[in-house]
């Protein structure tokens, strides 16, 4: 985990300075900037994925996605869900509350999986068997 910890540190260092020379570079060389930040966020966004997923990878029955966005839901939590089933048949899936994004991506992945589920205090009780 702290692996990653590094990694995000270093790619937001990098995007520092690639923005710093978006700021001072000619116009013909700003598209060249602009695209290298774009991939440095992405990179960023899934190393913050990766950093709740290892916080995750555990024999606990709980998953707590606070933070996460929708990549994670769409990217990292079926493998998560399917390792917690190695040890649960019940997962309690902490999502948070806030503006509901999370919640309802969560809440669509299931549907979509057709995994069952109750939703107590704005967490998701998830049958796994």
């Amino acid at each position: 985990m702290d692996e990653v910890i590094n990694k995000i540190k270093s790619k937001i260092n990098e995007l520092n300075y690639r923005i710093n020379q978006l700021n001072y570079s000619k116009k013909n060389l700003k598209f060249y900037y602009a695209e290298k930040i774009s991939i440095i966020k992405q990179e960023i966004k899934d190393l913050e994925a990766q950093l709740i997923y290892f916080e995750n990878f555990n024999d606990n029955q709980e998953i707590d996605i606070h933070g996460a966005t929708k990549y994670f839901v769409e990217y990292y939590l079926d493998d998560l869900l399917y390792y917690k089933m190695t040890y649960h048949q019940k997962v309690k899936l902490i999502t948070g509350k806030g503006t509901y994004t999370l919640f309802n991506s969560v809440k669509k992945y299931l549907d979509n999986e057709n995994l069952k589920y109750k939703i107590i205090d704005n967490n998701f009780i998830i049958d796994l068997y």
